[in-house]
C-alpha cells in the first residue's frame, strides 16, 4: 500500500527513475550471485574431479591386486601398493581441503580401510607366499569397502555439482523474470502516458481540420510534458470554438455580398413599383375611392415584399448564440432557395426542387445549417457561368433514420485531384478574390456538429452533386 502511495505521487520522469534504480539492483544483485554461484560450479567441479581421480586410482589398486592374488606376480603387487599410495595421497589431499567436503568422517574411514587393506596385503607378499584363504578375503572385503565408499563419495559430488548447477540456473532465470517485468512496466507506461496521448493528439488534430473541436479528456494531474501539451491543446481548441462563431458570420456576410446584385435587384422592383403608385397619388388626377384604395393596397403589398426581403437577410446575417431546436430542413431549403432566387435568376439557372413534404423535423441549429445549405447553393450557381440546372432534393433514408439532401449542378465539375482536398480549410479552386477556401471547411464542421456526413460526386464539365445526410434522433453535438 506504501509503495502504491509513493508510485502514485511520483510523475512520469521520477517513475522512469525509480524504474531504472530498481532495473540496477536488479543488475548488481544479480551480477553478485551468479558470480557466487560461478565460484561454487567451479569448486564443486574441482571436487567431482578428485573424487573421480580417487575412485579410479582405487579401481586401478583393485585390479592388480585380483592378478598378485591370481598369479603371484611381484609386478602387479608392486603396482598394487603404488595405486594404493596414491590413492591415500589424493584422500588426504581432499581432507585437507575444508572447501570441497565439510563432513570428514567418510574420508577417515576410508584413510583406516587403506591401512588395514595395505597391511593384510604386505603381509602375504612378505611372506613370499600367497596370502592365506582368511587374508584373501579380507583383502577383498576392504578392497570392495574401498570401492564402495569413493563410488558412493563420486555420485555424492556429481549430485553436489547438479544441485549447484540449477541454483546458478535459477538465479539468472529469476532477475530475468525480474527485468522483463520492469520492461513491461515501462513499456506500459510509455504507451498509457506518451504514445496514447500523441495517437489521441493526432487524432483530435484530423479532427480539427474537419470543424469537430471536441476537446481531449484528460486529467487534472499533470504528469509530463504531454501532459502540458493536451492542457495547451485543448486550451487552443476551446479558443478557436470561441471564435467558429464569428468564422461563420464572416462566411454569412461573405455569401451576402455574393447575392448583393440580385438582392439589389429584388428590392428595386418593389420599391419602383410604390415610387410610381404614390406618383399617381399625389399627380393630382381624380381617382375613385375605390381605385384609391386599390393603389394604397399594393403600396403596402410591395411594402411588405421589400420588407421580407429584408427580414430574411438579417435572419440570415444576424450573429446568435447556438441555440438547438427542431427544424423542417424542407422549409429550411425553401427559405434559402428564397435568399438565393435573384441570383440564380440572374444566372440564368433554372432550379428543380424535390421537397418531400412529410419529412421528420432535426434537431439542430437553424443558422447553422442554413449557412451550409446557401455555401453549397451558391457555390452550384457560380460553377454554372453559363446557365444550367439546378436540383433540390429532400427525402428519407431506407431505414428511415436519416434526412438525405441533395444539391446537383450541371457546372463545371470538380477534378479528381482536388476533390480529396475540397473540405480542407483555406483550399479553394477559385480565382483570387472570389473565394478564402474556408466555405466547405464550415460546412463539413457544421454538418459534423449535428451528426451528420457531407459528400461529394463530380465530373470535371457534367457537374457536382453535394449530399448532406442528417440524423432524425437528435444527434446534434455543441462541441
Amino acid at each position: 500500500m506504501m509503495m502504491k502511495r509513493l508510485w502514485s505521487r511520483l510523475d512520469l520522469n521520477g517513475k522512469f527513475r525509480l524504474l531504472a534504480f530498481l532495473g540496477l539492483m536488479i543488475w548488481g544483485f544479480n551480477f553478485s550471485i551468479v558470480f557466487f554461484e560461478i565460484n561454487r560450479i567451479n569448486q564443486t567441479t574441482v571436487s567431482l574431479e578428485r573424487f573421480e581421480d580417487l575412485y579410479d586410482a582405487i579401481l586401478e589398486t583393485r585390479r592388480y591386486e585380483k592378478n598378485y592374488l591370481l598369479y603371484k606376480g611381484r609386478d602387479d603387487y608392486k603396482e598394487a601398493i603404488n595405486y594404493l599410495q596414491q590413492s591415500r595421497r589424493l584422500c588426504t589431499d581432499i581432507s585437507d581441503d575444508g572447501a570441497i567436503i565439510s563432513d570428514k568422517s567418510v574420508l577417515s574411514e576410508l584413510n583406516r580401510i587403506f591401512h588395514d587393506y595395505s597391511a593384510v596385503l604386505e603381509k602375504g607378499y612378505e611372506a613370499g607366499v600367497s596370502p592365506a584363504r582368511g587374508s584373501q578375503e579380507e583383502i577383498r572385503s576392504a578392497g570392495k569397502r574401498m570401492v564402495d565408499l569413493s563410488q558412493a563419495m563420486v555420485a555424492q559430488s556429481r549430485k553436489r555439482v547438479a544441485t549447484t548447477a540449477r541454483s546458478a540456473l535459477r538465479w539468472p532465470l529469476t532477475t530475468t523474470a525480474l527485468f522483463m517485468l520492469l520492461f513491461i512496466m515501462g513499456a506500459l507506461l510509455v504507451n498509457r502516458k506518451v504514445v496514447n496521448p500523441l495517437v489521441t493528439l493526432e487524432r483530435a488534430t484530423k479532427k480539427i481540420g474537419r470543424g469537430d473541436f471536441s476537446l481531449i479528456s484528460h486529467s487534472a494531474r499533470i504528469d509530463s510534458e504531454v501532459d502540458r501539451l493536451i492542457v495547451a491543446f485543448n486550451r487552443m481548441v476551446e479558443e478557436l470554438e470561441a471564435r467558429q462563431e464569428q468564422i461563420i458570420h464572416s462566411r454569412k456576410i461573405a455569401s451576402l455580398g455574393t447575392l448583393v446584385s440580385g438582392v439589389a435587384h429584388e428590392l428595386n422592383n418593389p420599391i419602383n413599383n410604390i415610387i410610381l403608385t404614390i406618383d399617381s397619388l399625389v399627380g393630382g388626377r381624380k381617382i375613385t375611392d375605390d381605385r384609391r384604395t386599390a393603389m394604397l393596397e399594393d403600396i403596402l403589398a410591395q411594402a411588405i415584399r421589400a420588407s421580407g426581403i429584408v427580414k430574411n437577410l438579417l435572419d440570415f446575417s444576424r450573429s446568435e448564440t447556438v441555440t438547438v431546436q427542431e427544424i423542417d430542413i424542407s422549409q429550411l431549403l425553401e427559405d434559402t432557395l428564397r435568399i438565393a432566387a435573384n441570383q440564380i435568376a440572374l444566372s440564368n439557372i433554372s432550379v428543380q426542387k424535390h421537397l418531400a413534404a412529410d419529412l421528420p423535423h432535426v434537431q439542430g441549429n437553424r443558422q447553422g445549417l442554413q449557412q451550409v445549405f446557401l455555401n453549397l447553393i451558391v457555390n452550384a450557381v457560380q460553377a454554372m457561368n453559363d446557365g444550367g440546372n439546378l436540383w433540390v432534393t429532400s427525402a428519407r433514408d431506407k431505414n428511415d433514420r436519416r434526412i438525405i439532401i441533395t444539391i446537383r449542378d450541371t457546372g463545371s465539375g470538380i477534378s479528381e485531384e482536388n476533390l480529396t482536398h475540397i473540405f480542407d480549410p483555406f483550399f479553394t479552386t477559385k480565382e483570387v478574390g472570389r473565394g478564402t477556401g474556408l466555405g466547405l471547411s464550415v460546412s463539413y464542421g457544421i454538418i459534423n456538429k449535428h451528426g451528420g456526413r457531407i459528400t461529394v460526386d463530380s465530373q470535371v464539365g457534367k457537374g457536382s452533386t453535394f449530399t448532406v445526410s442528417i440524423p432524425t434522433g437528435g444527434e446534434h453535438r455543441d462541441g
